[in-house]
């Protein structure tokens, strides 16, 4: 069609052709020549500014269509986004504000995105998205409420800074590093997380290092903001890191209030070659929280093997985590790991009742992949509390019940159940079932039912 377009307008500008007068004397011949000459240099300038001027006329018109396009003045864009739904059983559920479980209920939410990506001039960015979360039901009626719309990112992107390949981005971003442990985009939940401020990295070749500072919580105009910051490095198969986390906020610790400087240093190394992939990570705390000293330290290990390439491709996870606790809560020591900003989702079982502090976590898991859009996994957990006096803190790192001494250190064995469907590549489909079985811990110190959380998703992206 747009071929089509360009030849029907450039035959039009061709037109008919003047000639000079045969009978003509030779002066007047060379006149007509140089005058054809002249007609024709005319015909092929115009013709040539026509062909541009249509050109940029269907490429604002594809712009406007839709998806990837050319914006007035030559800016990419790019339009995407998505929408997600699930529905939830949450049956007895241990949590801080229900630590006897006594609750079950169940709801549907939805979560929608809209993304906007343009390239403003060369090295120049900008990305804008929207989002809505909402529990389906909750305005009682679709014309009583129109809040819920937020900001989900809105950040400039600088690249190639002085000609090097140190790229900038300011506002409002995502971050992720590594298996997630203590920095993650946590997109199970339905707001996911952000980060508000600034990010630097530079990278050559195999190596690339990030430095950032972000805006927690800011409150005007009394000073109790909460800011992180921190250094990520990676080398190939190995990476580094250095987090400062400050809250200046007064807040109750062991030995009374106080003000939060934690640092956090850690180690992180994956490999992968052949049928076989790992990832190893250590971390370490000091400083203070909450006015009190802290030392705290967490290691992980993942190991997956593929026993087949071909057929079902089973293949076969174990997992080992320990994350330190407290012995004593009263000593104005604190021995506790603080979970920073994970996404403990994928690693400490899907009922998110633990996190990456105060637990040793033992994980067996085996998943097959009948047809190439059907993945199934079945998995095994088994917890333990390593410090008797030491808190059960849940995947949000809050404290579901405090310990105690002389209580079993046995928390409980979870199994997993999930079945995931892909037809095509922007539709998925989720079914999940996570049942808890209560240890020692639990029912020596309340009410100890069995938990059971159940979820189906739907998701479709463009």
């Amino acid at each position: 069609m747009r071929t089509a377009v360009l030849i029907l307008l450039l035959g039009a500008a061709a037109g008919a052709q003047s000639a000079g007068d045969p009978g003509a004397g030779p002066g007047v011949a060379d006149l007509a020549r140089r005058n054809a000459d002249l007609e024709d240099r005319v015909r092929r300038l115009e013709a040539a500014a026509l062909e541009e001027d249509v050109r940029n006329y269907l490429d604002a018109t594809e712009a406007v269509q839709g998806g990837d396009g050319v914006l007035p003045g030559g800016r990419a864009l790019r339009v995407s986004g998505e929408v997600r739904i699930r529905w939830e059983l949450q049956d007895h559920l241990y949590s801080p504000t229900d630590p006897d479980a006594e609750n079950s209920f169940n709801f549907a939410h939805m979560r929608t995105r809209l993304r906007f990506d343009v390239d403003v001039v060369e090295n120049v960015a900008a990305v804008v998205e929207f989002q809505d979360v909402r529990t389906l039901g909750e305005e009682g009626s679709t014309t009583a409420d129109t809040q819920g719309v937020d900001i989900k990112r809105a950040e400039m992107i600088f690249r190639q800074i002085l000609g090097e390949p140190l790229m900038v981005e300011a506002g409002r971003f995502v971050m992720a590093y590594g298996d997630h442990r203590l920095i993650g985009d946590l997109e199970w939940f339905d707001q996911g997380r952000t980060y508000d401020g600034i990010r630097g990295r530079y990278e050559k070749g195999d190596f690339w290092i990030d430095g950032f500072w972000v805006v927690v919580r800011q409150t005007i105009p009394a000073d109790d903001s909460q800011n992180f910051g921190g250094l990520y490095g990676h080398w190939k198969w190995l990476e580094a890191y250095a987090l400062l986390l400050m809250d200046h906020s007064a807040l109750a610790g062991e030995a009374g209030t106080g003000h939060t400087d934690l640092v956090t240093l850690g180690l992180r190394a994956a490999r992968e070659s052949g049928r076989w992939k790992y990832t190893a990570e250590a971390a370490f705390q000091a400083g203070d929280v909450r006015g009190d000293d802290i030392s705290a330290f967490a290691v992980a290990a993942w190991l997956r093997y593929t026993l087949s390439e071909t057929g079902w491709k089973p293949q076969v996870i174990v997992e080992f985590d320990y994350a330190s606790g407290d012995d004593d809560p009263a000593d104005g020591d604190n021995g506790q790991m603080q979970t920073l900003f994970p996404t403990n989702h994928m690693w400490y079982g899907y009922a998110d009742l633990v996190g990456w502090s105060n637990i040793i976590d033992l994980r067996l898991a085996l998943s097959a992949t009948p047809r190439e859009t059907i993945t199934i996994t079945v998995e095994y957990h088994h917890f333990r509390r390593p410090e008797d006096r030491g808190a059960w803190i849940n995947a949000g790192g809050a404290v579901v019940r405090p310990g105690a001494i002389g209580v079993s250190n046995h928390l409980g064995d979870e199994i997993d159940f999930t079945f995931t469907w892909k037809p095509v590549k922007q539709v998925s489909f989720l079914l999940g079932w996570s049942i808890f079985f209560p240890g020692g811990f639990v029912e020596d110190t309340g009410e100890s039912p069995v938990s059971n959380f159940a979820y189906v998703q739907g998701r479709v992206t463009f």
